[in-house]
């Protein structure tokens, strides 16, 4: 089980997030729902935040999908190597049908990510567009989407962008509402330096790693 690396100096850059999904919203604006949205509540908040600076930015967008389908998936199995006190909390969790296993560790309180996709483009459905090779001179961002599952109490996690191995500390705390399953949205702006290889992983609050994905960003 990866735990979080030490925090480095950070990046000359300092980076700013537009957060989405503030729970502050007098008036929510709800997503358009799909044929195949029956058993979601998914829902895309937009708070206005006014206070933004124009640089980098690590931005959340948050697409909250409380499943009123639970326990109709079955059992659920903690992966291998799994703490057994840990196990036993991620067993206690409601099971719905959209749910999938673990792609990476499992956070002390049963938090997990069963899905996690790259794209160049965003949309009410997440990531799209291309997933690797993203363009600077073609004016790419790199959206990273993923799909929480936990609980019903709020918590955070941390993303962290990495270049070439070394912690880009570019990483910003994204709220995870209590709800079932949450999905959520971090993007990177891109810069001529930022030509190399990346990594963006996600920590849990005790500094378990429940997701990572690499790509590549070229002129």
């Amino acid at each position: 089980m990866s735990r979080r690396p030490k925090k480095k100096r950070a990046s000359p850059v300092t980076p700013t997030s537009r957060v989405f999904g503030a729970t502050d919203v007098d008036t929510p604006q709800l997503a358009e729902r799909s044929p195949d949205d029956d058993d979601d509540d998914d829902e895309i908040v937009d708070d206005g935040a006014q206070a933004l600076e124009r640089a980098d930015a690590d931005a959340q967008e948050r697409d909250e999908e409380d499943e009123t389908s639970e326990a109709r998936g079955g059992v659920r199995e903690a992966p291998e190597n799994t703490p057994a006190a840990i196990a036993k909390v991620f067993r206690r969790l409601p099971v719905s049908v959209h749910d999938g296993p673990p792609v990476g560790g499992i956070g002390a309180s049963g938090i997990h990510i069963d899905r996690i996709w790259l794209g160049s483009k965003r949309s009410k459905d997440g990531c799209g567009g291309k997933d690797d090779g993203f363009s600077i001179r073609g004016g790419d961002e790199v959206n990273v989407c993923f799909r929480v599952v936990h609980g019903r109490t709020q918590e955070d996690v941390d993303v962290i962008w990495e270049k070439d191995g070394d912690l880009a500390q570019r990483r910003r705390g994204v709220t995870i509402l209590p709800l079932h399953a949450y999905r959520t949205r971090s993007y990177l702006v891109l810069r001529n330096e930022y030509v190399g290889s990346w990594r963006v992983r996600i920590f849990s609050e005790d500094g378990v790693e429940l997701a990572t994905k690499t790509f590549n960003v070229v002129e």
